[in-house]
Parts: structure tokens; sequence; C-alpha cells
């Protein structure tokens, strides 16, 4: 055979086409995932825009000011998602070492009803899930409020009660009207 006669042999062509084959399934396959994963991305974008719109409506009055939600869980469904509220009084990390007996817990921090300032802050989660094929995926948000009315009420409690003298400082002075008359202006 001449040189310009050669043709493929059938063997070549099978190799091209096995080839071909697998270089197909690859990128068929890339292409799944692809369109796999900006379904999820498109699904956490939702969940995440429903999320920031809760908690913007939720917590605000229509004047504007903030609405301290009940302590506790609560849950309701929108369209394929789950929306789940969580409310509970703050916990100060153990870093901020709150926890030693001997300082005591300062009244912003205090959990029990009669002491003014109780329950002013509080740690508020929300959580968007919706199922993903076979898992459970989710999307949190974390806020942390502060009752306004329950902070006021510790300010003015901290005005009227008697403040001790630091260590080392000098004692309050009285003003004169009150100091009781030395022996040199006694008649």
């Amino acid at each position: 055979m001449s040189r310009s006669n050669r043709a493929f042999t059938l063997l070549e062509v099978m190799a091209a086409v096995a080839l071909l084959g697998i270089l197909y399934t690859v990128l068929a396959r890339v292409a799944i995932e692809a369109l796999r994963a900006e379904g999820e991305s498109r699904r956490r974008l939702e969940a995440a825009l429903i999320a920031d719109t809760k908690l913007g409506d939720s917590f605000t009055a229509t004047e504007g000011s903030v609405v301290i939600p009940p302590l506790g869980h609560s849950e309701i469904t929108q369209g394929d998602f789950k929306v789940a509220l969580d409310v509970a009084l703050f916990q100060p990390p153990v870093e901020w070492g709150l926890s030693d007996e001997s300082l005591g817990t300062p009244q912003l921090f205090a959990s029990s009803p009669g002491v003014p300032g109780a329950q002013a802050l509080r740690t508020v989660q929300l959580t968007v899930s919706w199922l993903e094929g076979a898992e459970e995926r989710h999307v949190s948000r974390t806020i942390f409020l502060v009752d306004f009315e329950s902070v006021s009420g510790l300010a003015a409690g901290a005005e009227q009660a008697p403040r001790a003298p630091e260590e080392g400082a000098a004692p309050p002075q009285l003003p004169e009207s009150a100091l009781p008359p030395s022996e040199l202006e006694a008649p």
C-alpha cells in the first residue's frame, strides 16, 4: 500500500470511540454535579433570605422598637422549609470568668426573676432547615437581644444604691453644714 491510500484500521477506530465514551462519561458526571451544586446553592440562598427576613420582621414593631420574644422553642413551616426559633437567657462564656463565686454574678446576667435586670440579655437562634435528597440541610442565624426596660430598671436601682468606698480611697467629705462643731467653735 502506498502512503496516500493509507486509512484507519478498525482497531484504531474502536480505541477512539472508547476514549470519547470515557471522556463524555466524565464530562456528564461533572455537569450533573455542577447542576446539583447549583440547586443546593439556590436552596441555601433561599433559606438564608427566609432567615434574614424572619429576623428582621419578628423582632421589630411597627414604630421601630425591638420586640423581646418569650423564652422557649417555636417552629413554623414555610413552603419546603422548617423555621425553628430558640430563645434562651444569655449564658456568658466560661472564658469571661463570671462563674467565680467570690465575684458574684453581675445583675445583668442574673437569672432570678426578683433581680432587676434579670433576663435582660437573650440569645436568639433561628434555624431554617430543608431536605436535600436524603440529608437535612440548614442555615442558622444567632442574634443577641437586650431588654432595655429591664436594663433601665437595673440602672435606676444602681443609681439609688449607696456605693462602697474603693480600697485606698479617701472617705467621702460631708458638706460643712453637716459637720458637727469643733471644740473651738462650741459655745
